[in-house]
């Protein structure tokens, strides 16, 4: 039977004094969730914790949501005065009404303010990523770490600049494989040749449509066809016809190792040799 794992506990620090975006920082690297805000007014410059549950130094589990008490100035002081007196009753209640749509107000406002931020590939949230690779047409291959993504969104604008060349094309396999791809420019694998003097129809030759050189480019790959899966090269070519340019034909190859062959004695003087003049035994 299979115990379900409890959470471990953790010392909750002291965030009392510090701003809110601050506050929140300090717990979240102690391990704790997102905190719970709520404004209260108080003596204090705003947006200032004044106090939380549970206090410092409790010892809690970790996934506990600590609750913060900031410091606010209440929407209440824009009514006429006979509702900001917060004592008990309705008008106790309209203060606490209020704070509602205060924090749905500062929510929205703390995004607004970080807008620069969610145009960066640094730090943006993880859901924004496909939203600016759609900006440049790029794609994110959804088995991609995190930092992979950022890093993608990062260097794809200066290979914009250089793109359909050599450099671009083996920049964006690298990132694509996750290694080294080395293109060859003005490259074909295949020879000329001549019919019935250096091949043979059907055996030695490959039937090819009319090319130049000069249009054309060979992607070597650094490991050997078997060590790659058909969506790799699914993946391979489908760069390469993204990003090379409209008039070229390339060629794909991968590395083909030696083969190395043990050496094997195929004669052992004074065992399988006869002496000139004798016959064999055995023909005998």
């Amino acid at each position: 039977m299979l115990t379900e794992r409890r959470p471990r506990k953790a010392l909750v620090p002291d965030v009392v004094g510090l701003r809110l975006d601050d506050a929140a920082i300090v717990l979240q690297q102690a391990g704790f969730p997102p905190p719970q805000p709520r404004f209260t007014l108080a003596y204090a410059d705003e947006h200032t914790v004044v106090e939380q549950v549970p206090a410092k130094g409790h010892l809690v589990e970790s996934n506990t949501a600590v609750q913060l008490y900031v410091a606010r100035q209440t929407w209440v002081r824009y009514l006429p005065q006979l509702y900001q007196e917060a004592t008990s009753g309705d008008n106790q209640l309209l203060h606490e009404f209020l704070w509602i749509f205060q924090q749905v107000h500062d929510r929205v406002d703390r995004q607004l303010a970080s807008l620069p931020a969610l145009f960066d590939p640094r730090t943006t949230e993880p859901a924004f990523l496909p939203w600016l690779a759609s900006w440049m047409t790029l794609q994110l291959e959804a088995d991609w770490p995190l930092e992979r993504q950022r890093q993608w969104l990062r260097r794809a604008p200066a290979l914009y600049a250089i793109r359909g060349t050599r450099k671009a094309l083996e920049a964006t396999l690298a990132m694509f494989s996750g290694e080294a791809v080395q293109v060859l420019e003005n490259a074909w694998p295949f020879e000329p040749f001549r019919i019935g003097v250096a091949s043979e129809i059907g055996v030695t030759t490959t039937v090819l449509p009319p090319m130049e050189l000069a249009h054309c480019f060979v992607v070597q790959l650094p490991r050997s066809a078997s060590e790659y899966t058909d969506d790799e090269i699914v993946r391979i070519h489908r760069v390469i016809q993204a990003e090379k340019p409209a008039h070229t034909q390339y060629f794909l190859t991968f590395f083909a190792p030696d083969t190395a062959y043990e050496l094997q004695p195929f004669l052992t003087i004074g065992e399988d040799a006869l002496a000139v003049g004798e016959s064999d035994p055995a023909s005998e």
